[in-house]
């Protein structure tokens, strides 16, 4: 048995059960990121409802990205102590958080409530991308996780809408909804997740610095295909309202990028299988940048065209870059998915504020410009600083 292999070794576990549980895993993305990413198609409500300032909503959604710094510590935790207890409550974790958002009355509640939620996301993700790889062989490993990763990008682009339909029809206490669906498919998780998806070699007790520094340009480039993802889900809705269009048209926009990026996250990984994945995380890392600009210089509705093909180029690469991470940390993979996500993520973020501090100087449209020009920095590093083969393309075997 490898060190990716499920508890009975990939090939005793039958396809048909592979597959339920690759469903059920992809099931919970889907409630896990649509719990952390509802709050944009609300937020207006919620700044009205506390009597906050619009400034006030560059913190509250602070609260939900700091967490995201935590996935390589939660990664650790899960590879030895198993993945169950980490990637179940922490799905638990940010539905609750987020039907909570509902009964927050106050702004230092609220904040705690958000807090809670990035806590969960942290805690679910890199146990819940190593166990999505351990389903695959490693020939299919990027197009697994495609599939698992398309869970996420539905819900993040989903729930905002459903969100504040829930709040217009039944106020924010409808909101307690959400808890719901992830009480139904809470005991199916036990099934899908194995207790414990590594086994433990010599080479787990490595010190920090030796573990991380493999990853380190691959935490670059995540970084900045990151800032991209946030530059763009932020900015382009601004600028069309400041431009006087109206909010919902202003929330399609987000809406057309993150549900048209599933088909990135889908032939993302089927590219990378087929083409290599070096190829295929050069092309995307020109082309997100090139879509961003196009959407400048041309109106709606061609825009909307545009903006469908920023968000598959954006995720393309997701299902390769995770990949990547776990076969540098073979050993560690759920620690692996979490710098390669979470630190990656928190980079971005922090990206996204310097980025910020532009907009009163330059303006909105001038930011967003500076913010392709660092995402095509990504190109060299998808040239020639990451190792893209496979492992079995690297040693001349299979593993």
């Amino acid at each position: 048995m490898n060190a990716l292999s499920p508890d009975l070794g990939l090939e005793a576990v039958p396809r048909p059960l592979r597959s339920f549980r690759l469903g059920v895993l992809t099931l919970a993305h889907f409630l896990n990121d649509g719990a952390v990413n509802f709050l944009p198609g609300i937020l207006p409500a919620v700044l009205v409802r506390l009597a906050l300032p619009d400034a006030d909503a560059g913190v509250i959604m602070s609260a939900l990205l700091i967490g995201q710094a935590l996935q390589p510590v939660m990664g650790w935790l899960a590879d030895r102590y198993g993945r169950r207890w980490f990637f179940l409550p922490g799905l638990c974790l940010s539905t609750a958080g987020a039907a909570l958002v509902g009964v927050a009355d106050s702004f230092a509640l609220l904040i705690v409530v958000l807090l809670a939620v990035g806590v969960g996301n942290s805690a679910f993700h890199p146990p819940g991308l190593a166990a999505a790889r351990d389903l695959a062989h490693e020939r299919h490993a990027s197009r697994v996780m495609s599939i698992f990763l398309v869970g996420g990008e539905i819900g993040r682009g989903l729930w905002p809408f459903l969100a504040s339909l829930i709040v217009v029809r039944f106020g924010f206490h409808g909101l307690l909804i959400f808890l719901i669906p992830t009480v139904l498919v809470a005991p199916w998780l036990f099934r899908a997740v194995p207790e414990s998806g590594l086994v433990r070699t010599e080479r787990a007790g490595r010190p920090w610095p030796s573990r991380v520094r493999p990853l380190l340009p691959l935490l670059g480039y995540a970084g900045l295909r990151s800032l991209l993802v946030y530059a763009s889900v932020t900015l382009i809705p601004l600028l069309w309202y400041r431009a006087g269009g109206s909010l919902v048209v202003g929330a399609t926009l987000i809406s057309v990028q993150l549900l048209v990026g599933v088909i990135g996250n889908l032939g993302g990984g089927w590219l990378a299988d087929h083409l290599g994945r070096r190829p295929v995380l050069a092309v995307m890392s020109l082309l997100s940048p090139l879509f961003l600009l196009a959407y400048l210089l041309v109106p709606l509705p061609w825009g909307y065209l545009l903006l469908g093909g920023l968000g598959i180029t954006l995720f393309a690469t997701l299902p390769v870059t995770i990949p990547i991470s776990q076969d540098l940390c073979p050993d560690e993979p759920a620690f692996a998915s979490g710098v390669a996500l979470g630190l990656g993520n928190a980079l971005g973020a922090l990206g996204l504020l310097l980025l910020g501090a532009l907009i009163p100087v330059i303006g909105i449209e001038r930011t967003i410009w500076c913010a392709a020009g660092i995402g095509l920095l990504a190109l060299p590093v998808a040239l020639w600083g990451l190792p893209t083969e496979h492992p079995a393309h690297l040693t001349g075997g299979s593993r």
